[in-house]
């Protein structure tokens, strides 16, 4: 299963800042682009973690841009205690809807764009998938990228690269086809790439578990995927 906060190695700088009144965690590289910066939406359970830290940090290094880990859920993650199964999400999600969460996430990007950026890429963990479909739906992305994204409607919310595996009830098989005829075979112009990873859980995007080496494997290759997409689409090798 995936685990928590504690699955990948290094050090978090914990760099937290405040941006138009709202926590972002932020990470740039000496030699960040001046006018491009990614995104990067957390799974349920938010900016803390470790993880999530570590990986805005590598996108930001590899890919050679500014990253902001955005607290859209406002301070109120599901806690750690979820993945033993005792918690009620229905009842989280009735105070984390897109009223409450995507309006945090447009005051970041307000702040941002006038203030430097030019070109956004935006990363969804799970539940920050679907926004980052949404956002890509209303060209406010550059290009986009999502890891077992969940909470869809499809084909509402499908219309970029995409992560899932097939022990996914959250992102099952029959959704994923869907999601595919909808958007493969060139049908959607702007560029669309759906990775499939067999035999790992949700969450292997964000919270693998490194002692499984498929989970392992799942979340190298699909991080690699995901700086590849980004340092194609995102053009950084324009200054």
């Amino acid at each position: 299963m995936a685990c928590d906060d504690q699955c990948l190695s290094g050090k978090a700088l914990r760099k937290f800042e405040t941006i138009n009144k709202v926590k972002v965690y932020s990470f740039t590289p000496s030699d960040a682009h001046p006018h491009k910066t990614i995104l990067v939406l957390s799974d349920v359970f938010g900016v803390e973690l470790k993880n999530i830290q570590l990986i805005t940090n590598q996108l930001a290094k590899r890919v050679g841009v500014s990253a902001y880990l955005i607290d859209y859920l406002n301070g109120d993650p599901v806690p750690e205690a979820a993945l033993k199964g005792n918690f009620l999400l229905p009842g989280w999600l009735v105070n984390h809807g897109p009223e409450q969460t995507r309006a945090l996430l447009n005051k970041v990007m307000e702040a941002l764009n006038p203030k430097r950026f030019t070109d956004f890429a935006a990363v969804g963990y799970c539940f920050g998938g679907k926004y980052v479909f949404n956002l890509a739906q209303e060209n406010a992305l550059k290009v986009g990228a999502t890891s077992h994204p969940s909470l869809l409607e499809n084909p509402k919310d499908i219309e970029k690269l995409l992560e899932s595996s097939h022990l996914d009830s959250h992102f099952p098989i029959e959704f994923q086809k869907l999601t595919d005829k909808i958007l493969g075979d060139g049908k959607y112009k702007p560029g669309y790439k759906h990775n499939y990873y067999a035999g790992v859980v949700h969450g292997f995007g964000s919270r693998a578990d490194l002692d499984n080496p498929l989970e392992t494997k799942a979340f190298e290759e699909s991080t690699e995927e995901i700086i590849s997409w980004f340092k194609t689409h995102l053009m950084v090798s324009t200054k």
